[in-house]
C-alpha cells in the first residue's frame, strides 16, 4: 500500500478510537487520488478494501435498546460489549428482551474529509482534516484560529469551498468532549438544535428538520432502524425523538463512511450502532384524608381528653387557628371551613403545631392527619385530596415532556370544589404530606402554567344507544405550554432555567361530601379514580399510570317500638353525638320520605344538634352519612306514658379497609429481576413507617408484575406496566354497648331496636276514685292478713 494510503487509514483507524462507534474516512468528494498510483494497484487496493471505492454508498443500522431493564437484570454492563461499528451478533441476542420501540435518530452529512499533505522542513505530512460548518464549529467551540488553512499555498490538495472550517479529528474529539463534561444537557439541546426544530412543546406535529438532515424511521418492535445509500463522508448523528419512558438520551456521535474494520486492514460502508439509553417513568400516588381535624386532643398544650374544637380559641369565630393542630381552619359562625389561602393553605400537610412534625400513629398524634387509600367521612365534610407524582428525569430536549395530563374522577357521591392547586417539593416526606410551607414552587389557576376542567360523565345505555350522566364528574388538570417549560427548564424565549426534573408534583384539591342519596353507604364505598398520561417528544407513544381511593360512611337503621304497641312514634326525639371527635351531629330530613335524614354537618352546640325524629307510620328512623366513629346516641323524647331510656346508646362503626397499589410503569423486558428493580424503586404506598416494603404487599406486586392478567404493555409495546391493583374489602362492622352488632346488606347502616316501656299505673283524684279505692283495698287485705297471723302466734304461746 502507498504511504499516502497508509496515512489515511491510520489516520481514519485514529479517529475511530477517538468518537467511539464513529470513524472517519476520505470522502470521495475531496481531493483525487495521486495519479502517479498505477492503475493494477488502485484495482487490487479496491478488490481488497484497502481503499475506499467511491462507487459505493453506505449505510448505518442503528438497535436500540433500554440499558436500564438490561442493567438492572445482569444482561448489561459498560465493559461487557465493545462498539466497533460492525455487527454484534451475541449483544443483539442478549439484548433483544430489552429493544427499545418509537427512538427517532437523525442524521446530517456536516461536510467532506481532505487530506491535508504540506510540507514541513524537509518532510512531507500528511493527515486527514474534516470539514466542519462554521455554525456547528461554533456549537463544538471549535476556534478559528485553530482551523487547518486549506486554501494557502503549499496545500497539495488546497480547499476552496466556503462557510467551512479544517478541524483534525483529534480536535473534533477534544471538542465534542469538553462541550458534554461542561454542560451535557446544553451541550445535547444545542446539537439536537443544529438539526432539529421541537417547535411548541405540547405538540410534536409541528417539528420540522434542518435543511439536508435524514430522519431515520423510528425504531420498531425490535429496537431497528437503520438508513441506506447514504454518499460517503463524515455525518452528525443526534436521537431527535423519544419514546415516554426515556429519561437520558446518547450523546451525539460523528460517523464516518466507510470505516475501519475492527482487525483494521479493511473499509466497512456498513456500520452498526448500539447505541445506549436510559430509562425510567413517573410515579402516581392519590390519597384523601377527611380535612377536619378529628380526634380529641392529647397534646401536653390541651389537657387528654378535652374536646380540640370548643377548646382552642374558644372565645373566637374560629375553632381552630393557624397555630392549632387543626387540619382546616373552621369558621363556628358560618358552619364551614375557610378556604383562603392565608387560613387553609398554612395548615395543610397533616403537621402539627410546631410546624415540623407530620401527623403520625401514635406519639399523641391522630392518624387523621395522614393522607390515605381509604378514609371515612361524614356526608357534608370537607374531603383533602392528593395527587402526588415524582417527575421523570428530563435531560435534553429531545426528552422534554410533551405532555403531563391528570384525569380524575369523583363518583357521584362527592362534588369538586374546583379549587385545584400545585406544589413541586425536592423530597418525598414533604410531598406526601402537602407541607406547602417547604415547597420549592407553588402554582394556583392565576398562574397560567395549568388548567382545571370540569365534565359530567356519560355512559352509553347498549341497547338503545342513549348517553345519560351517571352522577360522577371528571376532572381534568393539564400542563399549559407554559407549566411544561417550567418543567422541562426552559424559558418563554427559549433559553436553559432549572428544570424540575425529579421533583415531586403534587396536585391537590378539596371537594365535599353530598348530603342526599348519590352517596353509598357501606363497603361499597364511593370510589375516586385518577390517571396520569404523560408522553415526551416521539408522536403517539405515551403511557397511562392508575390509582384509586374510596371514602366510606355508613348509617343508622333504628326501628322504634313501644311495648303497647300504642304509641306515636312522631313524639319521639333522638339526638346523636359523636365521642370520637366530640361534636353533635347535624342533618336535613329528607323533603320525600319521612323519618329519612341526610347528614349536613357538625357541632360543638348542643342546641345546633339535629333532633332526629321517626317515620310517624312505621316508627323507622334511617341517618345516612356518618362517618366510622364512637357515637352516643341519646333518646331526649318520647311518648306520653312511656319512659325514657336510662342511659345513653353507645355506637361503634369500623370502617371498611382495603389494599390499594397504583399501577407502575416499568421497564422494557420485564422478567424477574426487571421486576425486583421496578419494586425496590416504586415510590408510592407500600412501605413501613421505616421506608421497608411491606412483605406481603411486595410479595403481592411482585407477583402481579411477574406475569398474568395484570401485566401490561403501552400501546402494543411490552414495556412490563402493571394493572391498579385493588385488594380484598375488609369489611365494617359494629357493636351497640360494646357487643357485636348486625348491619344491613352490605354493611351500609347499623340495625338497633328502640323500644319503650308503658309507665306504671299512679293514683289519680278525681271521677270514681278508682285507683283510691284500688290501693285501699290491697292495704287492708294486706292489714287484715297480719291481725290473723299475729292472733295465731299469741295461740301458740
Amino acid at each position: 500500500m502507498k504511504k499516502k494510503q497508509l496515512t489515511i487509514m491510520l489516520g481514519a483507524m485514529t479517529l475511530a478510537l477517538l468518537l467511539g462507534t464513529a470513524p472517519v474516512v476520505q470522502n470521495v468528494a475531496a481531493a483525487g487520488l495521486p495519479v502517479s498510483i498505477s492503475q493494477k494497484a488502485k484495482q487490487d487496493a479496491l478488490e481488497h478494501a484497502d481503499i475506499i471505492d467511491s462507487l459505493k454508498k453506505g449505510s448505518v443500522a442503528i438497535r436500540k435498546y433500554d440499558m436500564t431493564a438490561a442493567q438492572a437484570a445482569g444482561d448489561y454492563s459498560e465493559d461487557m460489549y465493545v462498539a466497533t461499528g460492525e455487527k454484534d451478533t451475541v449483544a443483539e441476542q442478549k439484548l433483544a428482551d430489552y429493544a427499545m420501540e418509537g427512538v427517532q435518530f437523525s442524521c446530517l452529512r456536516v461536510g467532506n474529509i481532505e487530506t491535508h499533505s504540506v510540507q514541513k522542513g524537509t518532510e512531507t505530512s500528511v493527515e486527514l482534516i474534516y470539514e466542519i460548518p462554521e455554525k456547528l464549529a461554533d456549537i463544538l467551540k471549535l476556534m478559528k484560529e485553530n482551523a487547518v488553512d486549506m486554501s494557502k499555498q503549499g496545500e497539495a490538495y488546497p480547499c476552496h469551498n466556503t462557510g467551512v472550517l479544517h478541524y483534525t479529528g483529534q480536535q473534533i474529539s477534544d471538542a465534542l468532549e469538553a462541550i458534554l463534561k461542561a454542560d451535557e444537557v446544553a451541550a445535547k439541546n444545542a446539537l439536537e438544535h443544529y438539526l432539529y426544530d421541537y417547535g411548541t412543546l405540547d405538540a410534536t406535529t409541528d417539528q420540522k428538520e434542518a435543511s439536508g438532515v435524514c430522519n431515520l424511521p423510528k425504531t420498531d418492535k425490535n429496537g431497528y432502524t437503520h438508513l441506506d445509500n447514504l454518499e460517503l463522508g463524515l455525518y452528525l448523528f443526534v436521537e431527535t425523538e423519544v419514546p415516554e419512558q426515556v429519561t437520558d438520551t446518547v450523546n451525539p456521535w460523528f460517523v464516518q463512511l466507510p470505516f475501519t474494520s475492527a482487525d483494521g486492514d479493511m473499509w466497512q460502508y456498513d456500520m452498526n450502532v448500539y447505541p445506549k439509553n436510559q430509562s425510567g417513568n413517573p410515579t402516581l400516588d392519590k390519597s384523601v384524608r377527611n380535612a377536619y381535624s378529628n380526634t380529641l386532643s392529647v397534646n401536653e398544650q390541651v389537657p387528654s381528653g378535652t374536646d380540640k374544637n370548643t377548646s382552642v380559641h374558644a372565645g373566637e369565630a374560629y375553632i381552630a387557628g393557624n397555630d392549632s393542630e387543626a387540619l382546616i381552619v373552621y369558621n363556628r359562625e358560618a358552619q364551614s371551613a375557610d378556604l383562603t389561602d392565608a387560613a387553609y393553605v398554612a395548615n395543610r400537610g397533616g403537621y402539627t403545631a410546631d410546624g415540623v412534625t407530620a401527623g403520625k400513629d401514635g406519639s399523641g398524634y391522630s392518624t387523621d392527619y395522614m393522607y390515605r387509600d381509604t378514609t371515612t367521612a361524614s356526608e357534608g365534610d370537607l374531603l383533602d385530596y392528593i395527587l402526588v407524582s415524582k417527575l421523570p428525569h428530563i435531560t435534553s430536549e429531545a426528552t422534554f415532556l410533551g405532555e403531563y395530563t391528570f384525569q380524575d374522577t369523583l363518583s357521584g357521591g362527592i362534588t369538586y370544589n374546583k379549587d385545584v392547586k400545585i406544589a413541586f417539593y425536592d423530597n418525598a416526606m414533604d410531598a406526601n404530606a402537602n407541607n406547602t410551607k417547604n415547597a420549592k414552587v407553588l402554582w394556583n389557576l392565576n398562574s397560567g402554567d395549568y388548567t382545571q376542567h370540569y365534565v359530567d360523565v356519560t355512559v352509553t345505555n347498549p341497547d338503545t344507544g342513549v348517553q345519560n350522566a351517571d352522577g360522577s364528574t371528571r376532572l381534568t388538570v393539564a400542563l399549559t405550554e407554559d407549566g411544561l417549560r417550567a418543567v422541562n427548564g426552559v424559558d418563554a424565549a427559549g433559553k436553559q432555567i432549572e428544570s424540575l426534573s425529579d421533583y415531586y408534583m403534587v396536585v391537590y384539591y378539596t371537594a365535599t361530601v353530598k348530603s342526599d342519596a348519590s352517596v353509598v353507604l357501606g363497603d361499597e364505598g364511593n370510589p375516586n379514580h385518577v390517571n396520569l398520561v404523560w408522553s415526551r417528544t416521539s408522536d403517539g407513544y405515551y403511557n397511562m399510570l392508575e390509582d384509586q381511593n374510596y371514602v366510606y360512611t355508613y348509617g343508622l337503621d333504628l326501628t322504634k317500638t313501644f311495648s303497647d304497641q300504642k304509641g306515636k312514634f312522631e313524639h319521639v326525639k333522638f339526638k346523636l353525638y359523636n365521642s370520637t371527635d366530640g361534636y353533635y351531629v347535624m342533618a336535613e330530613k329528607s323533603t320525600t320520605e319521612d323519618g329519612v335524614y341526610y347528614v349536613v354537618g357538625k357541632t360543638v352546640n348542643e342546641e345546633q344538634a339535629t333532633e332526629f325524629i321517626p317515620n310517624a307510620d312505621s316508627g323507622k328512623l334511617l341517618v345516612n352519612g356518618a362517618e366510622a366513629d364512637s357515637y352516643q346516641l341519646t333518646e331526649i323524647a318520647t311518648d306520653k306514658g312511656y319512659h325514657l331510656l336510662k342511659d345513653q346508646i353507645k355506637i361503634d362503626i369500623s370502617a371498611t379497609d382495603r389494599d390499594i397499589i397504583a399501577s407502575v410503569a416499568g421497564v422494557t423486558g420485564m422478567d424477574a429481576a426487571a421486576v425486583e428493580a421496578v419494586v425496590n424503586h416504586y415510590q408510592g404506598g407500600i412501605y413501613d413507617e421505616n421506608g421497608n416494603l411491606v412483605t406481603a404487599q411486595r410479595d403481592e406486586l411482585t407477583g402481579a408484575m411477574a406475569g398474568g392478567p395484570a401485566l401490561e404493555s403501552a400501546n402494543g409495546r411490552t414495556i412490563g406496566k402493571t394493572d391498579l391493583y385493588v385488594g380484598t374489602i375488609q369489611n365494617a362492622f359494629a357493636k351497640i354497648d360494646d357487643k357485636d352488632a348486625l348491619m344491613t346488606d352490605q354493611n351500609q347502616a347499623v340495625l338497633l331496636t328502640v323500644n319503650n316501656t308503658k309507665e306504671f299505673l299512679l293514683p289519680q283524684t278525681g271521677g270514681k276514685g278508682l285507683y283510691l279505692i284500688t290501693i285501699v283495698g290491697v292495704i287492708s287485705v294486706a292489714g287484715g292478713c297480719y291481725l290473723v297471723t299475729r292472733k295465731r302466734e299469741k295461740a301458740k304461746m
